[in-house]
């Protein structure tokens, strides 16, 4: 049974949103809503693992949405990431549902239109984590939760109050 769970994406969710946006383009946009999903488990094989992440992008592709692969390091545990721009709430809550439902993620990091990241986890909470932005090598590497996408590094970081 889980074996199904893991190689088939939500219907519904790809049914929608072929019918808000059908023939969505393939620009990437600066300062744009993003999130970072992942399909891998620490607990499984490399094997089974890039059999979860081509799953995974064969559901973000069936619903029409860009994406560009990554490296992420969550909790000190290196997983292929995928940075997928999204454009309203169906799309955000349609890749919360692979994550979720399909590939049992504890979480995935969404970056708002304010450049403002946060944690959404599969219990409903959320944590406000401030801006994602790049870092140097050195500094993330001393992170144990960072993305490698274009061989730059990229870590979140609170925003200073203002004055």
């Amino acid at each position: 049974m889980q074996e199904k769970k893991e190689n088939s994406c939500i219907f519904w969710s790809i049914y929608m949103l072929q019918l808000v946006n059908p023939n969505k383009g393939n620009k990437m946009r600066i300062s744009q809503q993003v999130i970072i999903i992942s399909a891998e488990l620490s607990s499984k094989t490399f094997e089974s693992n890039r059999q979860r992440t081509q799953t995974l992008k064969d559901c973000i592709e069936d619903v029409g949405l860009v994406f560009k692969e990554a490296l992420g390091v969550y909790k000190g545990s290196k997983e292929v990431s995928l940075v997928v721009l999204v454009e309203n709430q169906l799309e955000i809550d349609t890749l919360k549902d692979f994550a979720f439902k399909n590939f049992d993620q504890e979480s995935v990091l969404y970056q708002d239109s304010n450049q403002e990241a946060y944690l959404l986890y599969n219990d409903g909470k959320t944590e406000q984590l401030g801006i994602l932005e790049e870092v140097l090598q050195e500094v993330a590497l001393k992170s144990d939760s960072y993305t490698i996408m274009n061989d730059k590094y990229y870590m979140t970081k609170q925003r200073m109050a203002s004055l």
